[in-house]
């Protein structure tokens, strides 16, 4: 942890600077105005797929055509919560105020709904598994729902902990499934193949994590809303590691790169966190400033609208979802800006220090 703490203070001037950010980050703005974007996914394709929470709406970008369009969801005020793309390219979605689980096919456009079983659920997190079962979370049900769409039938997992509030869910590739209970304070594993639930006791008090990623060495990652740690969980080891958020930072969303590293969205600074788990040493980037670096007199056109500064919130910023592509490359949309925004990883770890 000195590591860390050294390397903030040397990259701590270097970042209050504009002139970093203008290469780092590309911004497309959307094109509706008041779509409060939150959760996002990539497909294999790496169009960028991500929800509009004000709106009803599931959009796309195509990174290629530089083209978003956007898509209506069947029931109105469903509430989206969460997207997942599975092994078939199709995108499901969580719709916690009409308790349902949703599809989209990418190719057809056309959506198609299923009701939970259990009443008033209030669905979260949704992951489809190698064989392209979707699994959920039941925030108030108290269970992990899973989704066979070949038979689609539902079948539903208690947790053992009571109101235990079940969030962040991942599968990993043995097709076990982890999931966190943010009121439990408890990591969980369900195995697939007898149904049975293993729950680990977080080592801090009081966490409230709600998001979870996995990288490409099985590692799971996740932070809470009120603990202010990144922390990580090795299923070989059955151990945790906690890591201390640079000033007082609490993960809003995280996802692993392709390069090893763990991009987070954080809860109230507009800023995205980097943690190198090689070297325990975390990185910031301040996405409003390089907001305000890109709205300037010479900025150009991005995306479907030029960033001016004359933006009301110029400086402000509120990240939310964030995803990898195969490119390395990390998305992640902006809800106080309607915008989509891309991290370029090679430019990012330019500016680590060496």
């Amino acid at each position: 942890m000195h590591r860390a703490a050294i390397f903030w203070i040397i990259l701590g001037s270097f970042l209050c600077s504009q002139s970093w950010g203008a290469d780092t980050f590309n911004f497309f703005k959307m094109p509706t105005a008041y779509t409060l974007p939150t959760r996002i996914a990539v497909d294999k394709t790496d169009n960028v797929w991500f929800i509009e929470s004000n709106l009803n709406r599931i959009g796309r970008f195509q990174p290629a055509k530089g083209v978003f369009s956007e898509h209506n969801i069947p029931t109105p005020s469903s509430a989206p919560s969460d997207i997942t793309i599975s092994n078939t390219g199709k995108l499901w979605l969580t719709e916690s105020n009409s308790n349902q689980i949703g599809v989209l096919d990418p190719v057809s456009l056309s959506f198609k709904e299923y009701d939970i079983p259990t009443t008033a659920s209030d669905p979260g997190r949704i992951a489809s598994d190698i064989r392209g079962n979707i699994w959920f979370t039941e925030f108030y049900g108290n269970k992990v729902g899973m989704f066979d769409p070949r038979k689609e039938v539902f079948r539903e997992y208690p947790v053992p902990t009571p109101a235990s509030r079940p969030s962040g869910l991942v599968v990993d590739k043995k097709g076990v499934v982890w999931f966190l209970e943010t009121e439990g304070n408890k990591l969980a594993r369900l195995n697939p193949q007898d149904g049975s639930i293993q729950e680990f006791v977080l080592p801090n008090p009081h966490e409230t994590p709600r998001d979870l990623a996995i990288d490409r060495y099985g590692t799971l990652w996740f932070g809470g809303h009120i603990g202010r740690n990144l922390m990580a969980f090795g299923p070989a080891t059955k151990k945790f590691r906690s890591f201390l958020m640079p000033n007082n930072g609490a993960v809003q969303s995280l996802s692993a790169g392709i390069d090893g590293k763990i991009y987070c969205t954080l809860l109230t600074s507009g800023k995205i966190a980097v943690f190198d788990p090689a070297t325990s040493a975390f990185l910031e980037l301040d996405v409003g400033v390089a907001w305000t670096a890109k709205a300037s007199p010479h900025a150009k056109k991005t995306g479907t609208s030029a960033l001016t500064e004359s933006d009301e919130n110029a400086g402000k910023s509120k990240p939310n979802g964030i995803a990898a592509d195969s490119k390395g490359d990390i998305w992640f949309t902006d809800k106080d800006k309607d915008t989509l925004i891309k991290l370029d990883a090679k430019m990012a770890a330019k500016l680590w220090v060496k």
